[in-house]
């Protein structure tokens, strides 16, 4: 399986624009099973949305489908979206969606809104883990502030599903080889991405895509920073930094499976639960 990262200059609130970039992305990458794109990759980071300024869930899931079976790729990404709740109620989410050609859909609403930032007072947390299950690799769906917090990612084997605690819940079957963090990363916080998506990969002995945009929005500028770390904690790909810029990555879950049986950590992990 081949995974390109697409570290995109993202257009400020025009979603037509930045579709035009994900489209042309798929023309240049013919040869990619799965291209991956940042946070809320068609609008910016948006914490304060405006009536008629996000997109429907509906909509963005069509048009991705669309683009999908089109070009024979996977896409995963993080979309600001908006759906109807109970009683006509709108409700905002930061979106990763990982949509496949056949027609598979993972939906995964960030978990760890950027409070600091005033995007949990527009945006509802999600609450559940999502993987997502194709071609023989199992990818675990995070978004951006999500990998300050170990926990949520924590790799679990086996074990019954437990029932809800609290305000989230978390299942001791978390298994997943590649762990896909979509980012809007501000450069001045540049050392805290880059020594996190190091250790979540050797934490959880799994492999790390992180897909960070470049650019400006009206709030702050991005450097980029997208690459794809080892179990060992080595950068395997990456992205030119402070441009738009792609690179490749294939996984190879048959060597993951081994170093887990010679190297067995996750057997004395501890247990935990969300309060």
């Amino acid at each position: 399986m081949k995974i390109t990262l697409f570290q995109s200059d993202t257009v400020w609130k025009r979603p037509q624009d930045n579709y035009l970039q994900i489209e042309a992305q798929l023309e240049a990458h013919r040869d990619s099973d799965l291209l991956v794109m940042p946070e809320m990759c068609t609008t910016g980071f948006v914490t304060d949305p405006m009536d008629g300024e996000l997109e429907r869930s509906q909509d963005v899931e069509e048009r991705l489908a669309a683009l999908s079976q089109r070009f024979e790729t996977a896409l995963c990404g993080s979309f600001a979206v908006r759906e109807p709740g109970m009683g006509g109620i709108w409700h905002n989410y930061n979106r990763c969606l990982f949509v496949t050609p056949e027609g598979g859909i993972w939906r995964y609403d960030k978990h760890h809104l950027f409070n600091p930032g005033g995007e949990g007072t527009a945006y509802t947390p999600g609450i559940r883990q999502v993987t997502a299950r194709w071609k023989g690799v199992r990818f675990a769906l995070s978004v951006c502030y999500d990998l300050r917090f170990p926990v949520w990612l924590k790799y679990h084997r086996g074990g019954e599903r437990q029932r809800p605690v609290g305000p989230a819940e978390i299942s001791p079957a978390h298994e997943y080889d590649v762990l896909i963090c979509c980012a809007n990363w501000p450069i001045q916080r540049q050392l805290a991405w880059e020594t996190l998506i190091r250790a979540r990969a050797i934490e959880n002995q799994v492999y790390v895509v992180g897909v960070n945009r470049v650019g400006h929005d009206n709030i702050c500028p991005y450097s980029g920073g997208s690459k794809v770390i080892h179990p060992y904690g080595h950068v395997i790909s990456e992205c030119q930094d402070n441009v738009a810029s792609t690179c490749d990555f294939e996984p190879d879950p048959e060597w993951l499976n081994h170093f887990r049986e010679k190297f067995p950590s996750q057997q004395d992990s501890d247990s935990f639960r969300i309060w």
